[in-house]
């Protein structure tokens, strides 16, 4: 009968340190969710910082391949304003152009008199 009594206590404790186990599991499964989650979260921190960094250089990029496209642009519309400057020949210019080719026609031609 003692043995009976003395079984059934350490059966208690034996019940009791088992729940005491397991509730120590728990919270260190749950402290070792927490950690992982907070590892977690640095990590993506440090992933997003790197992803913020690489998208403000890209734009930098963008920005300065804008200005170059910009001043290239400028550069081709002032070569066409100087395209289309033109001189309008007056007149008078005309006729010295024509007395010109004139006079040039004269110069080259060789005159045989007998």
């Amino acid at each position: 009968m003692e043995r009976d009594i003395l079984l059934e206590r350490l059966e208690r404790k034996l019940a009791e340190k088992e729940k005491e186990v397991e509730e120590l599991r728990k919270m260190l499964s749950s402290k070792t969710l927490e950690e992982l989650k907070e590892e977690l979260r640095e990590e993506f921190k440090k992933e997003i910082k790197a992803i913020e960094a690489k998208i403000a250089e890209i734009s930098k990029s963008v920005d300065t391949l804008m200005n170059e496209i910009l001043y290239i642009k400028s550069e081709l519309k002032s070569q066409e304003k100087s395209k289309e400057i033109v001189e309008i020949a007056t007149e008078e210019d005309v006729k010295e152009e024509e007395e010109k080719s004139e006079s040039a026609d004269y110069d080259d031609e060789i005159i045989i008199v007998d």
